[in-house]
């Protein structure tokens, strides 16, 4: 697939905000239907499809979201609706208010799997209680699949946000693009995408392109079906091991202190050690040696960008820390008091 720019489409192309919640909600319903990523998604598929069975939603997930969201090249558009970025429930109302012919349209291009046809043609002719049945369901699946993983799914996306901004900083729009190889290839002014299941070309035409990291997204980048939409790529944003359980006690009684508080505080935006030492108001060497311990504490993640600059991002131990989610983190506030 190649995604042709012109200086209006550089000019308008940027990296999203923060994780997309429908795109991790599609991605997460297309690495449930496969066996890729084993590492990533091994232990997350084993609790799910327990969690699914326990709440009686295997079957509605198999036989609702499965036909709507197949593990394929194509699916609707309109299951990633921009307000996305919004939440759950702005995403859900969108899905709801998709008109008719948005709806015959995109759903009519599912290859129906046998038992699959009626359901998709309640949907396809908008039929209020399918629609409702399809918004409910996801709901339910997303309680289970995505929201008690959103704050590691947060701080891999913020994390490759920030590095993907450093890049945008240090060398522009162009240095940005040259970021994502080997998964995308810019050669100004087309920026190839080699494993997209799709061998076509998108003319950006000044619209520019919106650049979404995601947690669930793996194989290669994914892309709008649609060429007159509004532009998306989502991408697979690295996953950062969480550091063994039993380094957690010694390395985090160290961590006790207001300088290194706060130097975790400011590495909550991502930055470089130059400029976490702006924000926290202490010398570079200073940053360095906190910043050290932090790491070997797995609560942040440092890499070093293209001009070999060190910078710092949360892991999804750290963000969990300063979310006050020490549960999911296997801490216990009595680790650091």
């Amino acid at each position: 697939m190649r995604i042709h720019f012109t200086r209006a489409d550089l000019a308008r192309t940027h990296i999203a905000d923060g994780p997309d919640v429908m795109w991790e909600v599609v991605g997460s319903l297309q690495a449930l239907q496969t066996t890729y990523g084993k590492k990533a998604f091994g232990s997350w598929r084993r609790q799910l499809r327990h969690d699914l069975q326990r709440a009686d939603l295997a079957r509605p997930v198999r036989h609702r979201l499965f036909p709507i969201a197949p593990h394929a090249a194509y699916y609707p558009d309109l299951l990633t609706p921009t307000e996305g970025a919004l939440g759950l429930e702005e995403s859900l109302e969108a899905i709801l208010s998709t008109p008719r012919h948005r709806l015959r349209e995109e759903i009519g291009q599912l290859g129906a799997r046998p038992g699959h046809g009626a359901w998709l043609d309640d949907l396809r002719t908008a039929r209020p209680s399918a629609l409702t049945e399809l918004s409910d369901t996801m709901r339910a699946y997303h309680r289970l699949s995505v929201e008690p993983h959103w704050p590691a799914i947060r701080a891999c996306v913020d994390s490759d946000i920030a590095r993907r901004r450093q890049a945008l900083r240090e060398g522009g729009v162009h240095n940005l693009l040259d970021t994502f190889r080997p998964m995308m290839r810019w050669n100004s002014p087309v920026l190839e995408i080699p494993a997209h299941p799709s061998d076509r070309d998108i003319h950006l035409n000044g619209r520019g392109l919106l650049l979404i990291p995601s947690y669930f997204t793996h194989l290669h980048p994914l892309t709008i079906f649609d060429a007159e939409l509004p532009q998306v790529i989502t991408y697979p944003a690295a996953h950062h091991p969480a550091p063994a359980a039993t380094r957690h006690d010694a390395v985090l009684d160290r961590l006790l202190g207001d300088t290194r508080a706060a130097i975790l505080r400011a590495v909550a935006d991502g930055g470089t050690t130059g400029e976490l030492a702006h924000r926290v108001g202490v010398s570079p060497p200073t940053i360095s040696h906190h910043t050290a311990v932090l790491r070997d504490a797995g609560l942040i993640v440092s890499q070093r960008t293209a001009t070999t600059t060190m910078l710092h991002t949360l892991s999804p131990l750290g963000a969990a820390l300063l979310a006050g989610h020490l549960a999911d983190s296997n801490l216990s506030r009595r680790q650091l008091s």
